[in-house]
């Protein structure tokens, strides 16, 4: 198989995938790791047979989103091992592709083999179905009860490949942070574990929504799920300026330093209630930052939840209160090793089932006039939306090769 031979077809389909007639598919991002998976994929191909036989099924993305679709479509022609191949943005579309939520995507036929996830401390009731989550309608409904997550098919399996250029996933899970070492670690693995799974319910971008007058900040973007972790306030915000950045400059390092520079010194922090399990806690506070979190990790290591465990049934939230900058780096360094007391005034550590965010104070304009305010939300490094926003647990949904 000539990797450039296959792309050359692109124009005519999005994705090109082999014919075999094996139950397992590779679903490959070539643009993962600033583009070197795609530039090394023939001689790392010749590795893949060894590992996955001699003509493994590939599939590979061309676009944003085909991780997700992809995966629905051969979860649906019966495959039941998927494996993605590539960074975190890349594992976090393959494993959306395990799930849909009620009232989006499929036909009767498909929805009727789809099993409901079971949720720590019991199931969703499917609710008013006349207002449909994942970007139909939307704009009437109730952000603090998103739709339940539902399996395409239970039994599947999900296999990661780490080829991306911080693996962040990888790391929470302690699986080898090298593509290769990974393919031998799937190959001789056994190992089948169920990981929890969190769902991210936010508010659209104002740039996406295209509702009018006072209903523009009330849409909902389309649910997701995430392994790993969600980012809010002024972690999300230099992601967001990073990844902006990087469509002009490719250099990830550039980019980073860059963002840090231009929101650390002048961010502001947040006014927000956060309710904890459906309002049995509820907190105010100034905010800087909120981390959800399944596993233990963030980029550059920080260690942001060390109590984290993806198969406890329980979301890790860490809250940094209201901190000017340099009081923003002291609190940094404690949260990249981890480091919370019971006596820190400035950090919150809580585990729970479900959390709802939403900022209290009114939006401001700057001397352009443009809009101040919005708290940027990620899921496993990717911006999806802003406040006010809804986290909920799943647990042991997703089945994945370790």
């Amino acid at each position: 198989m000539q990797y450039n031979t296959i792309m050359s077809k692109q124009n005519e389909k999005s994705v090109i995938t082999t014919a075999t007639n094996t139950e397992t598919v590779l679903i490959v991002n070539p643009s993962s790791s600033s583009g070197t998976t795609g530039k090394n994929w023939n001689d790392f191909y010749l590795k893949v047979k060894e590992f996955f036989g001699q003509n493994p099924e590939i599939a590979f993305t061309t676009k944003a989103g085909d991780g997700t679709s992809v995966t629905r479509e051969y979860l649906q022609k019966g495959f039941k091992n998927i494996v993605a191949i590539g960074g975190d943005g890349t594992i976090n579309e393959v494993a959306n592709g395990f799930f849909i939520f009620d009232g989006v995507e499929g036909n009767n036929d498909n929805k009727k083999k789809l099993v409901k996830a079971v949720v720590t401390g019991g199931v969703h009731s499917k609710g008013d179905s006349s207002h449909i989550h994942g970007g139909i309608d939307t704009t009437n409904s109730d952000i603090t009860h998103p739709p339940p997550v539902m399996q395409i098919n239970p039994d599947a399996v999900f296999g990661i490949i780490s080829s991306g250029t911080r693996n962040v996933l990888v790391k929470s899970l302690g699986l080898p942070l090298e593509s290769e070492e990974c393919c031998k670690h799937y190959a001789a693995s056994k190992i089948r574990k169920k990981i929890d799974v969190i769902s991210a319910t936010v508010t659209n971008f104002p740039d996406n929504d295209d509702s009018d007058g006072e209903n523009t900040r009330s849409k909902l973007a389309p649910t997701r799920i995430f392994l790993n972790a969600a980012e809010i306030g002024v972690a999300a915000e230099i992601i967001d300026r990073s990844k902006k950045i990087r469509d002009k400059v490719k250099s990830r390092m550039v980019s980073t330093v860059s963002s840090v520079v231009a929101t650390l010194p002048t961010y502001q922090s947040n006014l927000c209630e956060i309710s904890i399990d459906d309002g049995m806690e509820s907190i105010l506070t100034k905010m800087t930052m909120v981390v959800i979190a399944n596993g233990r990790y963030l980029g550059g290591g920080f260690q942001a939840a060390p109590k984290a465990s993806m198969s406890d049934g329980l979301l890790d939230i860490v809250i940094l209160k209201n901190s000017g900058s340099f009081k923003m780096l002291e609190e940094f360094i404690s949260m990249k090793n981890g480091n919370y007391t019971s006596d820190d005034q400035d950090i919150i550590y809580i585990q729970a089932k479900k959390v709802s965010i939403k900022p209290k104070q009114e939006e401001k304009e700057d001397d352009k006039g443009n809009k101040r305010g919005d708290i940027t939300v990620t899921i496993d490094g990717e911006p999806i939306g802003i406040l006010p926003a809804t986290f909920q647990v799943y647990q042991d949904a997703l089945t994945i090769k370790m």
